[in-house]
């Protein structure tokens, strides 16, 4: 199967060819929307770090930032800061740079103001937006394609019908010699000796029960009971009852091929196939995560309920608009939303279509969203707010 891309320098495939404006931190994103918001073609990646973290989320942000730049949906980036950032822009720069795109640097120290900074970070964003706008699609194949998904608005709909929809996804595009990843550590807690038995070894095995334990011992050590958030009101709502519940709900959707690894947050991964990614249940952030590591579409997995009457990405500060969203909806009781959904999966459970019939018509879409066709929230939604950084440690 294949699919019309951008190839680049480095060997990776994109399918966006955007001009990013990428903040060095939280003090420079007036100045990375205003470049972004002069120059059509571009986008501004802005977020809330600042200079009163500790060195593991300053590591944890850094990696994040260098590999959303480096993106293969990314053709060029524009990198802006105020010239004392914790995040040097200069250092984000170079390592974006390592993905072989062309990439520059603008602060406001260095042009001695911020119109100097404006003035200069507008002419630079005009001319990349020229250089790539020469760029044509060509024919790749779809095992170039890696993929994130979360899920949202879990239900008891969504095991029976979405997740199984993305999970033959999933194993048609490993199976092609695609890659992709998955993640929400808490929604591994109670189903995570069911992906230690899918790993492909017994070293990552062991990272699963790791990884896994790591989350539990940090919950506890809060003090709180994470069976207290978790299945959240809406999910008790759409009939989940308990966590182990939604977590054997959450690991339909990774399909049935074998576990190649388990990563940390913003970690790349090494070889194709399934890779397990440490991190949040927070939407931004978890995609964050997966967009820093080369995925190139996204899938959000909804149940139903209110969530699924959101124009817009559920528990989400806005979407990031480097990567397509395919939204996949569940519940034929919210069917009155399927417009605003990308693919609509109850009719599995309406008993029109087998799992592997909607699967194979979610793949057909991420060929033709791999090859330009707008997803339903590119089209819908042009909200956006800052990134909020995926953090563990205290503001200082």
């Amino acid at each position: 199967m294949e699919f019309q891309g951008y190839k680049r320098a480095d060997g990776s495939v994109g399918v966006r060819n955007h001009v990013l404006v990428v903040s060095a931190s939280n003090c420079a994103n007036e100045l990375a929307s205003m470049i972004s918001n002069g120059v059509k073609g571009t986008l501004a990646l802005t977020h809330n770090h600042e200079c009163t973290r500790l060195q593991p989320d300053i590591e944890r942000a850094m990696r994040t930032l260098v590999g959303m730049g480096g993106n293969p949906n990314v053709a060029a980036a524009l990198v802006v800061g105020l010239g004392c950032d914790h995040l040097s822009a200069s250092e984000i720069a170079e390592g974006i740079a390592e993905s072989q795109k062309p990439v520059e640097v603008i602060t406001i120290e260095k042009m001695g103001g911020f119109q100097g900074a404006l003035e200069e970070g507008l002419k630079v964003a005009r001319h990349m937006v020229s250089q790539v706008s020469q760029e044509q699609r060509q024919l790749c194949d779809l095992g170039q394609i890696t993929l994130g998904v979360k899920c949202t608005g879990t239900d008891t709909m969504s095991a029976l019908a979405g997740h199984r929809a993305v999970g033959r996804a999933y194993d048609v595009v490993i199976g092609s010699g695609g890659r992709a990843i998955f993640s929400e550590t808490a929604e591994l807690i109670g189903a995570e000796h069911i992906m230690a038995k899918r790993a492909a070894n017994k070293e990552v095995a062991q990272r699963v029960y790791e990884v896994v334990g790591r989350m539990e011992k940090a919950i506890a050590a809060a003090g709180v009971d994470i069976r207290g958030s978790q299945p959240t009101r809406g999910n008790i709502q759409g009939g989940i009852t308990t966590l182990e519940e939604k977590s054997l709900s959450a690991i339909v959707k990774t399909g049935t091929t074998p576990l190649m690894g388990v990563l940390e947050y913003a970690e790349n991964p090494q070889g194709k196939g399934l890779f397990f990614m440490d991190g949040t249940a927070m939407t931004s952030q978890l995609f964050a995560g997966m967009v820093a590591v080369g995925a190139q579409i996204l899938i959000l997995s909804v149940g139903g309920g209110l969530p699924a009457r959101f124009r817009n990405l559920t528990g989400y500060a806005g979407w990031l608009p480097v990567v397509p969203v395919i939204k996949v909806l569940s519940n034929p009781s919210d069917s009155q939303e399927s417009e605003y959904f990308d693919i609509y999966a109850g009719s599995i459970v309406e008993g029109k279509e087998s799992a592997e019939q909607v699967g194979d018509r979610l793949v057909k879409e991420i060929l033709a969203i791999a090859s330009g066709k707008p997803s339903q929230s590119e089209m819908h939604s042009a909200y956006q707010e800052p990134l909020e950084l995926y953090a563990t440690g205290p503001l200082l």
